[in-house]
């Protein structure tokens, strides 16, 4: 018998639920809003969708598998030169990356509870330890703790910026504290996946590629504002010589040809993506205006999603089940720590008016 890892053992397999037009069918819907994955409804760009099409003929050959037009497009945004972007299928494949080119036996993360799941998946994964703080108040990134909790185990610092549930943003100042509090001999990993919103929400959000530190990386995606997160495509941003230790131990030739395609179109129709951000801005004060009508608590977010805390775990799963019966499609944040938990992605115009009227 071939023998499993006890690490992959133990790690609980993704198990998806029931297809939204299967649960539209079974509950008669006839009218409904998708707000449970923190994508962008309104989709990709018209200029993404003629992009897709132009490399769809080139599928019997390999992509570039240095993705030089891409790269250079997003250093140009970036002011930096292309040996400081690398690119792969979304940020998350690059974070993955980074347990390889970075980790050695015995070195740890470090990070919080209540983030990005699919931080702690990628390192179990990897046989990469975790060290676990609690969130601080108001369910942000504890910077003072993080600081006095680094050890000479810990390899790397991960923060999520804002934070992904729970919409919490780390300020200019926090995170510079964190920065010049630890030895430039720890990765400090920052992923701004909302970064796009959070920019135009708040004066006071960090771009952390922007410090030019040699032991930060920034991640960053095409899968929110951009709206195209079913193709696949993030990057990340830093200093030449980490991006070359990440570039050796990504897969050849990803992100695929229709994945830069994509995102070379995404980057050339930048109103697109102002619309999108703009929505969400207005989107999320409807969200806070109809929240504390019906006095409910919520934590103020600058990503594209608002976290409301119901204090109980029965609770929030029975609001995420009455909300779907009344076709407004939420997510229960059992999976993410925080099983007392909702979370609310915004979407169109139409979707935000009908969850409004259906929250009661």
């Amino acid at each position: 018998m071939i023998s499993i890892p006890q690490n992959i053992q133990e790690l609980v397999s993704y198990k998806p639920g029931k297809p939204v037009a299967q649960i539209i069918e079974e509950l008669g819907l006839t009218e409904w809003a998708v707000l449970w994955n923190n994508g962008n409804n309104l989709g990709p760009s018209l200029k993404v969708l003629e992009r897709i099409q132009e490399a769809a003929i080139t599928s019997h050959k390999y992509p570039d598998p240095a993705s030089i037009q891409l790269r250079t497009m997003i250093a140009a945004n970036n002011n930096c030169e292309i040996d400081n972007v690398v690119v792969d299928n979304g940020s998350e494949s690059v974070f993955d990356c980074m347990f390889r080119a970075f980790f050695k036996a015995g070195e740890e993360l470090l990070t919080c509870d209540g983030t990005f799941v699919a931080v702690y998946i990628w390192a179990k994964s990897n046989k990469v330890p975790v060290a676990r703080i609690p969130l601080a108040r108001g369910y942000q990134f504890d910077i003072d703790r993080l600081i006095d909790s680094v050890t000479p185990q810990t390899k790397a610092i991960y923060v999520a910026n804002p934070n992904n549930p729970t919409g919490a943003m780390i300020t200019k100042d926090q995170l510079n504290q964190l920065i010049d509090n630890v030895s430039d001999d720890v990765l400090i990993i920052v992923d701004e996946a909302y970064y796009e919103y959070a920019k135009v929400i708040s004066d006071d959000y960090p771009d952390s590629f922007e410090l030019r530190r040699p032991n930060v990386i920034t991640l960053r995606t095409f899968s929110k504002a951009y709206g195209i997160a079913g193709i696949r495509v993030g990057y990340a941003l830093g200093d030449s010589r980490l991006i070359e230790a990440l570039s050796k131990v990504k897969m050849t030739f990803a992100p695929s040809n229709l994945a830069q395609a994509a995102g070379i179109g995404a980057l050339e129709d930048e109103a697109h993506m102002h619309k999108s951000v703009m929505l969400n801005k207005t989107a999320l004060q409807q969200f806070y205006n109809a929240l504390h009508d019906a006095e409910l608590e919520y934590t103020p977010s600058f990503g594209n999603f608002v976290m409301v805390d119901l204090k109980e775990e029965e609770l929030a799963k029975a609001v995420a089940e009455k909300m779907m019966q009344k076709g407004i499609f939420i997510r229960h944040l059992k999976a993410f720590g925080l099983p007392h938990c909702v979370r609310i992605s915004t979407g169109t115009e139409a979707e935000n008016a009908l969850f409004v009227s259906k929250l009661v």
